[in-house]
């Protein structure tokens, strides 16, 4: 069959366009989705690159927090005493508290010997002062602007707030012993407790029995007592009648008076037997961290660092 010319254009035409579809789906739109897929990959990429580049910025700022924390807490672990076995602890206590210069002049000596447990552990609460709060209905009533109940909870601040603080376990030993001690050398001994603390703070003595509370002071000779009165002399005849008598009460008053000057057997005046209950925490210091190198943002300058490791 023989086409005409108006025929033959529009069937060029049709070839054209069918090739051009034909093209476009075969060729075109497989590469523009794989064109749209490739820039929805970069664009990703691009994110966690730039997230990876906040992260690296913050690597200084990490270390240095890092840094900071390992000097507070080397800090803090001078605070504690350092960490002793039984036997170390025992001698610590007797060089700096117990056979100390001057309890040796004044004769203080140690009762037997001194109670020490094997390290351990134990809690560490927080201290801190909690107000009595003392509330009532016509207290509250009082209450019409709700004054009262915001004093209430400003007084309760702080203690609310460090009532968070939960307590720590920290490794402990303590000890107890007995001293035969005079009431100042005692005073001596706290006091010597008080000032070690200053610089570590967590050693405490936790009770202290005495024996005596008077420290057996009363069987002391008053050398500043006044002495007795003098009975004034009486007559010739009321000596002669009363003299056997005055006799009596002489030899009478005697024994009262060595009575009151006996020392019961084991009491050495003007001291007692104190026994102290002590305790002390340790904290152990921490260790050097491996921080690595410091971050120097000028790595990524150029595209030297595009290229690939080779590998080992």
């Amino acid at each position: 069959m023989k086409l005409g010319y108006r025929e033959r254009v529009v069937l060029i035409i049709v070839l054209i366009i069918a090739i051009l579809g034909l093209g476009i789906f075969v060729f075109i739109k497989p590469q523009y989705e794989q064109l749209t897929d490739n820039k929805k990959t970069r664009d990703d990429l691009k994110t966690q690159w730039d997230a990876k580049l906040a992260e690296f910025d913050r690597i200084n700022n990490t270390q240095a927090k890092i840094e900071k924390r390992v000097d507070e807490g080397r800090q803090t672990a001078k605070l504690f005493t350092g960490e002793m076995n039984s036997v170390e602890l025992a001698q610590f206590l007797q060089k700096e508290f117990i056979n100390t210069e001057k309890n040796t002049e004044d004769e203080v000596v140690l009762k037997d010997s001194v109670s020490v447990s094997d390290a351990g552990t134990a809690s560490l609460s927080y201290y801190y002062y909690r107000p009595n709060v003392v509330t009532y209905p016509l207290y509250e009533n009082a209450d019409l602007d709700g004054s009262l109940a915001e004093a209430l909870n400003k007084k309760m601040e702080e203690a609310n707030t460090f009532a968070l603080h939960s307590a720590q376990t920290a490794g402990s030993s303590a000890a107890s012993f007995t001293m035969l001690i005079n009431r100042e050398d005692a005073m001596e001994f706290l006091d010597a407790v008080y000032d070690y603390c200053k610089t570590k703070e967590t050693m405490m003595i936790e009770s202290i029995t005495l024996k005596e509370c008077d420290f057996n002071e009363n069987y002391e000779e008053d050398e500043n007592a006044p002495a007795a009165p003098v009975q004034p002399a009486a007559n010739d005849d009321e000596a002669e009648g009363e003299g056997e008598e005055g006799e009596g009460e002489a030899e009478a008053a005697a024994p009262a008076n060595d009575e009151a000057a006996e020392i019961p057997a084991g009491i050495k005046p003007g001291y007692t037997e104190a026994t102290v209950a002590y305790r002390v925490f340790y904290m152990q210091e921490p260790t050097d961290p491996d921080l690595g190198p410091k971050y120097d943002n000028t790595v990524w300058d150029g595209d030297g660092w595009r290229d690939p490791v080779p590998a080992e």
